[in-house]
């Protein structure tokens, strides 16, 4: 009797010992799982924060060139009016010469400065600013992308791009 609760204690030690193994291989693999979707997080991360650096040069590089090309306009008007201008200018200095050795302010009645002072400044604010501006006042998320009509996930990303950033 004493042999065969031996050998049971035996067996049932032997399904404990089984049992446990197949826990830890199963825990095991729960943990492999978990380190590998957090790094597939952080590759789609490191993605989307590159994509958005290259969409940011991308834009900059656009109101780059579109501000050389509004620049280049002014002066192709500003050259064809001076041509015109140029030959009055040169005609109405022919005959002040003639008629008088100085020039008047009124003999240029169409003179306009290449600067204008009296414009100001319009400064808005970039939509990534009034994002920051509204969660740094302690708007919640949700608030921020209704105001904004944007998606929740494109504010996140915003948000946290920026805290890394900082």
């Amino acid at each position: 009797m004493i042999y065969l609760l031996l050998l049971f204690s035996f067996i049932i030690h032997i399904v404990t010992l089984i049992i446990i193994r197949q826990m830890k291989i199963n825990q095991q693999n729960l943990l492999d799982i978990e380190d590998n979707v957090n790094e597939q997080i952080n590759k789609l991360e490191d993605t989307l924060a590159l994509y958005l650096v290259e969409m940011r040069e991308e834009n900059d590089n656009f109101t780059k060139e579109l501000f050389s090309m509004q620049n280049k306009q002014k002066r192709n008007e500003q050259v064809s009016d001076g041509t015109k201008d140029n030959k009055n200018q040169s005609d109405n200095i022919e005959n002040a010469s003639s008629t008088d050795t100085h020039i008047k302010k009124n003999d240029y009645p169409d003179f306009e400065p290449l600067t204008q002072i009296d414009k100001k400044d319009i400064v808005e604010q970039s939509e990534t600013g009034q994002i920051l501006h509204l969660y740094n006042n302690g708007y919640s998320i949700e608030e921020i992308a209704k105001r904004m009509d944007k998606g929740k996930t494109e504010i996140e990303l915003l948000l946290k791009f920026q805290q890394k950033n900082q």
